[in-house]
């Protein structure tokens, strides 16, 4: 299988994901990586979503502490303070 990095499929993925939810009625998306992972949070930002907050040595990857950075993104067509929404664990 050839390398797929940098080719978009990520981010098509991830905004398929988008437009499902929004289809289900999800309000709010949530994402977090590592603060580290630069490719991840540049993807998050094209598609949407917004840093909201910060962890420290919240995620550990090969005997290492990693500080993690949490995203979300808000729907403008789907849940908010009068329709139903859901949530997934």
């Amino acid at each position: 299988m050839a390398n797929a990095h940098r080719e978009g499929i990520g981010l098509g993925l991830l905004r398929h994901l988008i437009k499902v939810s929004e289809t289900e009625g999800y309000w709010t998306l949530q994402a977090q990586m590592m603060v580290e992972n630069n490719a991840s949070l540049t993807m998050f930002q094209k598609a949407g979503f917004r840093k909201v907050g910060f962890r420290e040595r919240y995620g550990h990857l090969n005997g290492i502490w990693h500080d993690v950075v949490l995203c979300e993104r808000r729907s403008q067509c789907a849940g908010g303070s009068d329709l139903p929404t859901k949530f997934c664990l």
